[in-house]
């Protein structure tokens, strides 16, 4: 069964600038929306609030304009040109067929009424089940057209009343809005995977799991990204790491950071360049760069440059053993070259194949109760049970592990004296603690209000649709 469209018709006297401001709307969203449609444009040189002498028709998202309607010499009426109409509707079935997300029509008025023009046009796109329409009206006419067409439940923006920067800002929100639901539904599959499967590596000591759950998190990015045409995947980032507070077993807070930041390093260049094959292929290199640079950028913080002087005298012993000498610039461009071509395929993949509805089938709907780190804020955490937390952070057997296979590595490759390995093994575990309490002190609440504040990201609108799919309730996507 289709989904109700959300309705959104813009009225207003003649000449109040409806056909402009719905070509605004279409210039605006045609980048980041699958659009469909049409714009009426009069013929210029027309006087102020009359009839304009002739009207073309523009195809949406874009199209050769073709002569719609003509005055008649006695001024009484226009003569249409059929095959104007004829193509416009060939365009939006096409549009249809494709899945488009917002249908932008121009105008429903008196022929409308008596089911010629836009009417047929109007009732297929009402039943398609696409997302937004966006219909501006003959202000004379709006309450038949209204009735006629079932949509009383309809936004309206009256230019009579608004001006247009306020009217199309507001139009812009409604739109935005629509997509809500859909982000919330994609953070919470992507908020099943980190919590679920996750949890089952951790348990199971699975080694490099990070580095798979990074590759994984690509995939699902780009899934999620092919159905929103690239939008909110900030957002779905931002949530998922939320969700990831609900994961049973293992440390949060970390991983936390790492999916923000990952899916924000991927989402960047799709905001800037749109949604195409390389943004896509852009985003997951930096994707995989960026894991690997954190990794070697918290060992540095933690251990300094005795860390690298290892990573070069490893380089260099196990270029040895092939009969060759790897300098640590060397083994670096190797490494990161590697986490290139498996991005690339991952994303590639992702962009190529639909794994959602796999997606839902696979993953288990279940959710453990809250934790800490997903209850009121940490701000509020008094400094003592913070710091009690950053101690139990800082012993847990999993850290441990991998400080004592680094403080290993350092051993060995770096050639340092008793006293100068203790000097480092305090400055990590110390480093290691302040950074525990400072993630510990992060409000994760504080920041996605901010977020919203700022760049309007509608978190609040989309989380509640997450923890819906988190917690097992059925959500179409």
């Amino acid at each position: 069964m289709a989904q109700i469209p959300k309705v959104i018709l813009i009225t207003g006297g003649i000449g109040s600038g409806k056909s402009t401001l719905l070509g605004n709307l279409a210039r605006i969203t045609q980048r980041h929306w699958r659009i469909c449609g049409c714009i009426s444009r009069g013929a210029t040189g027309r006087v102020p609030g009359q009839p304009a002498a002739g009207y073309t028709l523009e195809p949406l998202p874009r199209g050769p304009r073709m002569d719609w309607a003509t005055r008649r010499a006695d001024d009484t009426a226009y003569d249409f040109h059929e095959n104007a109409l004829t193509q416009v509707e060939l365009n939006v079935r096409e549009g249809l067929g494709n899945q488009v997300e917002l249908c932008l029509l121009d105008e429903l008025g008196r022929l409308e009424l008596f089911g010629k023009g836009l009417a047929p046009l109007m009732r297929e796109v009402l039943e398609s089940g696409t997302g937004v329409i966006v219909a501006t009206a003959r202000k004379d006419r709006l309450a038949e057209l209204s009735a006629s067409f079932g949509l009383q439940g309809a936004i309206v923006a009256d230019l009579d009343d608004l001006s247009p920067a306020t009217a199309q800002r507001r139009i812009m929100q409604e739109i935005q809005s629509a997509d809500a639901e859909r982000i919330g539904v994609f953070a919470g599959i992507g908020g099943l995977v980190e919590v679920g499967l996750g949890s089952a590596l951790h348990a199971w000591r699975v080694p490099l799991k990070g580095h798979f759950l990074a590759y994984l998190q690509n995939a699902l990015l780009v899934s999620f990204g092919k159905p929103l045409n690239g939008r909110g995947l900030l957002r779905i980032s931002f949530i998922e790491s939320l969700l990831k507070a609900f994961s049973p077993l293992g440390g949060r807070l970390m991983p936390m950071l790492y999916i923000f930041l990952q899916g924000s390093i991927f989402a960047l260049p799709v905001a800037a360049l749109g949604w195409n094959l390389l943004s896509v292929s852009i985003g997951s290199v930096l994707m995989a760069w960026l894991t690997l640079g954190l990794w070697v950028m918290v060992k540095y913080i933690t251990f300094g440059t005795s860390f690298l002087t290892a990573l070069a005298g490893l380089s260099s012993t196990v270029g040895g053993w092939f009969g060759a000498s790897w300098s640590l610039e060397q083994s670096a461009v190797v490494l990161f070259g590697l986490k290139a071509a498996l991005a690339l395929l991952v994303g590639l993949a992702g962009y190529y194949t639909n794994l959602l509805p796999r997606l839902r089938r696979w993953l288990p709907v279940r959710a453990a109760a809250p934790t800490e780190a997903a209850g009121e804020g940490a701000g509020r955490v008094p400094l003592r049970r913070r710091a009690g937390g950053a101690l139990r952070d800082l012993l847990r057997g999993r850290f441990l592990l991998a400080f004592f296979f680094s403080v290993l590595l350092i051993y060995f490759f770096a050639h340092l004296g008793l006293r100068d390995l203790g000097t480092v093994l305090l400055r990590g575990l110390c480093l290691s603690y302040v950074g525990f309490l400072l993630l510990r002190s992060l409000d994760v609440h504080v920041m996605a209000r901010w977020l919203d504040r700022k760049g309007g990201l509608g978190m609040a609108a989309s989380l509640p649709t997450a923890l819906d799919v988190l917690r097992g309730k059925d959500q179409s996507g």
